[in-house]
């Protein structure tokens, strides 16, 4: 049940905002189809893991031991705490926006990168193959992130493109300055 739930996480965001942008009738521009998809993202890659994850870590650590392939740890349900409130945070991205969206998405993106590199180190040093650490677990902790940080970075650049141009007249204004100019 575990996996299917990671995949859920890694499938559900793109494929619903895609649903959402379709169903509006794709009246975004580049910049709002990015904050659309960054947003189902955040929610649900961070906020819906976070929580269900976090729960079942919190209330059956054993079961989530045993499927990661590790022994059983009070550990297991503190890293419960840490990704219940990470999923809150990322709830409450629906309604606040800005630098929430980023120190939560940067956050949970920094926590599940460095997941991935324990999942894959745990493969080396201990030779542990299990599906919880190196199946859809070990993906999600790696196509979540590089996701969110991949739509930050594009909406980093496109509100700097946007900023550019604003600032900048178009290219063509000078020459009908010139052309304007009398003598």
């Amino acid at each position: 049940m575990f996996a299917v739930g990671h995949v859920l996480f890694m499938v559900l965001p793109p494929l619903l905002a895609f649903g959402h942008w379709r169903w509006r009738g794709q009246g975004r521009d580049r910049a709002g189809v990015v904050e659309l998809f960054l947003l189902y993202f955040i929610v649900i890659g961070v906020g819906c893991q976070g929580i269900l994850v976090g729960l079942n870590q919190i209330f059956n650590p054993a079961e989530v031991a045993d499927y990661v392939g590790w022994p059983e740890s009070p550990f297991i349900s503190e890293l419960g705490y840490m990704n219940l409130i990470f999923g809150l945070l990322a709830v409450g991205c629906i309604w606040v926006r800005g630098s929430w969206w980023l120190a939560t998405g940067l956050g949970y993106s920094a926590f599940l990168l460095l997941a991935a590199f324990g999942h894959i180190r745990d493969v080396i040093e201990e030779g542990n193959f299990s599906i919880g650490n190196v199946g859809p677990t070990l993906w999600a902790d790696i196509v979540i992130p590089v996701a969110i940080l991949a739509l930050f970075y594009y909406q980093h650049h496109l509100s700097r493109a946007g900023a550019l141009h604003a600032e900048q007249p178009p290219a063509t204004a000078g020459l009908a300055a010139q052309v304007a100019k009398p003598g």
